[in-house]
């Protein structure tokens, strides 16, 4: 054998033995096996995990402000309304009541203190002979229709005696073809114009007879004569 064919066949035993070295054996066992090596997450996969993992923060609950307790005043209390703005007693204690202001030329009829009517009216002149004087009593009985210093009148009732007969009377009139024809209407509620008696119209006599004033209190204030002159 020559020299170049030994040294191909010595080469050729050295690479024999090299590979076969690293052969594993056929029955070798499973500790020699080699475990893949898991593969490392992707970054996707990373923030998939870490996404589902960390709880979804929730809205902090907005502070709602606690809500001022709203003060309610109380009524300032007041006085007892009065039933009528009169400065004069209105006899709240009577049931019935009657007051005629000369001053104004008005009859008020109360109940209880509560004006129910406000009737116009004309007392007397203020002649020494003519005035209605100042009186307090209880309306008397029904005279009903009389006559007297040529003219008529009706729906009358007795008050007092004077220089004479003081009644509350519709106005005074005078029968023309049997009409009424009615006398100092403009005065009611103006001016004195009577005799000494109170003269309302023929509307309220009719409304204050049917009220039936009867033994009811009345009060007669001062005849203001020097108010009248």
């Amino acid at each position: 054998m020559s020299r170049s064919e030994w040294g191909l066949t010595v080469a050729l035993m050295v690479v024999t033995i090299l590979t076969l070295s690293f052969v594993p054996p056929r029955n070798a066992p499973a500790a020699f096996a080699v475990s893949p090596i898991p593969a490392t997450p992707s970054s996707t996969a990373r923030a998939t995990r870490t996404a589902t993992l960390t709880p979804t923060p929730t809205t902090r609950p907005t502070s709602t402000a606690t809500p001022t307790p709203t003060v309610t005043l109380s009524p300032t209390p007041s006085s007892t309304p009065t039933p009528t703005p009169f400065s004069l007693d209105t006899r709240p204690d009577l049931a019935r009541y009657i007051y005629v202001d000369q001053g104004t030329q008005h009859l008020y009829v109360f109940e209880e203190g509560a004006l129910v009517r406000d009737i116009p009216c004309s007392t007397g002149l203020p002649d020494p002979d003519s005035y209605t004087p100042a009186w307090t009593g209880e309306v008397g009985e029904y005279w009903g229709t009389f006559f007297a210093y040529e003219v008529y009148a009706d729906e009358a009732w007795y008050l007092y005696k004077s220089d004479g007969s003081i009644l509350v009377h519709s106005l005074p009139y005078t029968l023309t073809n049997d009409a009424k024809v009615y006398q100092d209407l403009d005065a009611l509620g103006v001016r004195p114009a009577s005799h000494g008696c109170i003269r309302i119209s023929p509307e309220d006599a009719a409304w204050f007879t049917s009220w039936d004033p009867g033994g009811v209190l009345m009060t007669i204030s001062d005849p203001h004569r020097e108010k009248w002159r």
